[in-house]
């Protein structure tokens, strides 16, 4: 694939993901997160259904790792990471919740040295506490986090830092899955998983699906959760990952930044939310952390 073709494709994930902002932050309003994340994961799930179907032959190879493995993608990764991240939105700028996802770089890092034995480099750790700091002042700017504001950001910034680590464990989970599976497969079994897990919870807490708010009424929301599943969703990951296999990871660490500083640029025009500036110098000092956490990576 041409290089620069690779970077749009990268690039343009981040800005389709940003947009499922339009969407999120007003159903949240109206509907429940648990029923949300359902709906969007029993979307995912037909889609890549007929994956699981043509390719059930790799079923017979499941073993019990590989068991815990997929509940590991399809429970925390895929439900419990969007489930988090959603949930963020209540307490904190969406914007915000975004930022926060660039300390994903630094969960997988660490989780795949203590897991799976890989390499890291010993300036790791000192970027890796210059992220983390910054990631504080993202959270609270210069907000007391004893006061009642404070804990309320508190509140959300725990959501968001616990979907970053649902989601960088993902990545580990799907890296050991993916030795003894194709791509697609792990895919379909994750939403698959995903939409068992959520839809069952979604049941045991609110005792239906909400089918009518979501299908029909005065402003059916099937739409924006389609939207939700399949553009920002199924399509911009599928662009990510179709770039990403020829882009550095240095380099996708930069392009990747169109996401939240699309999603800023946002919540802060369309929804009236803008960032303070010590959260944005601190978002700025995070980024470089990890984007140099990203190039050390790439000596091993």
């Amino acid at each position: 694939m041409n290089p620069r073709l690779a970077a749009l494709l990268v690039a343009l994930c981040g800005i389709l993901r940003s947009t499922d902002l339009y969407f999120r932050n007003p159903v949240i309003k109206t509907l429940p997160v648990i029923i949300l994340i359902a709906w969007e994961h029993l979307i995912n799930a037909g889609i890549t259904l007929p994956v699981l179907l043509l390719k059930r032959r790799y079923f017979a190879k499941i073993s019990l790792r590989d068991l815990i493995l997929f509940l590991g993608v399809g429970v925390g990764a895929s439900a419990g990471g969007v489930l988090c991240f959603t949930q963020a939105f209540h307490y904190i700028n969406p914007a915000l919740a975004v930022l926060l996802q660039k300390l994903q770089p630094v969960m997988t890092i660490t989780l795949g040295a203590l897991l799976l034995r890989e390499k890291i480099s010993r300036h790791f750790v000192g970027w890796a506490l210059v992220a983390i700091i910054s990631s504080y002042f993202v959270s609270f700017g210069l907000t007391n986090p004893f006061s009642g504001e404070g804990k309320e950001l508190a509140r959300g910034a725990a959501f968001a830092v616990a979907a970053a680590f649902f989601w960088g464990s993902g990545t580990i989970w799907g890296k050991m899955l993916l030795q003894r599976y194709d791509q697609s497969f792990v895919l379909a079994g994750r939403f698959f998983i995903g939409a068992v897990f959520t839809v069952g919870l979604a049941l045991f807490s609110h005792k239906s699906l909400l089918i009518d708010s979501v299908l029909s009424g005065p402003k059916p929301l099937i739409g924006s959760i389609v939207y939700m599943a399949v553009i920002s969703g199924v399509l911009a990951t599928s662009f990510f990952y179709a770039g990403l296999k020829w882009v550095r990871a240095s380099l996708a660490s930069i392009l990747e930044l169109f996401f939240p500083v699309s999603s800023v640029i946002i919540m802060w025009l369309s929804f009236n939310r803008p960032v303070s500036g010590v959260q944005i110098a601190a978002g700025l000092v995070m980024f470089a952390a990890v984007y140099k956490i990203n190039q050390l990576t790439e000596k091993f």
